[in-house]
């Protein structure tokens, strides 16, 4: 005959064998870890017309189409500037997002002819690029965009989807 102690101690064994397997249970169904199961962001870049300067492809055509971008992922994209005036023009881009859902997280850089006119948030290219490219009466400059959501990003881009205008904004130079 057992023991009202021995009892007591074979439940306490039972029940932590429970709780343990339980445990073991719920970390094996668990999905694995990392960006898979999340819905991914989407990026559109297209460039805007203005009079003064071309761009080709032109809106509504997208020079950058994502698809699913999750972090550590980037797209790439280019296009032409063209000088439609008869004077030199200093042309910088500025973004105008669809939405700020992405405006800390996206990054973007744009470069001509390997120099890079712009590398930051999506947010900060809202001010425009750093630099300006020079372009000569009826002159033309290849442009390319690449944009990305950085590897270490953990959440706030799952589903987000947006359309990002690049209007040209053009000096006059001497």
């Amino acid at each position: 005959m057992s023991t009202p102690t021995a009892d007591r101690f074979t439940r306490a064994i039972g029940a932590a064998i429970g709780l343990c397997l339980v445990a073991a249970l719920i970390v094996a169904a668990r999905p694995a870890g990392g960006h898979g199961g999340v819905l991914p962001a989407s990026l559109r870049f297209s460039a805007t017309l203005d009079g003064a300067v071309a761009a080709t492809p032109a809106a509504p055509k997208p020079l950058l189409a994502s698809g699913p971008l999750r972090p550590g992922d980037r797209a790439k994209g280019d296009f032409t500037l063209r000088n439609q005036t008869g004077e030199t023009l200093a042309v910088r881009l500025r973004a105008q997002p669809s939405s700020t859902a992405l405006d800390g997280i996206a990054q973007v850089r744009v470069q001509s002819h390997g120099a890079t006119l712009f590398e930051g948030t999506l947010q900060a290219l809202r001010q425009g690029t750093t630099e300006a490219v020079k372009l000569r009466p009826a002159g033309a400059a290849p442009i390319r965009v690449t944009a990305w959501i950085p590897a270490e990003v953990e959440t706030g881009y799952e589903g987000r989807r947006l359309a990002v205008a690049l209007q040209p904004e053009e000096e006059t130079l001497p």
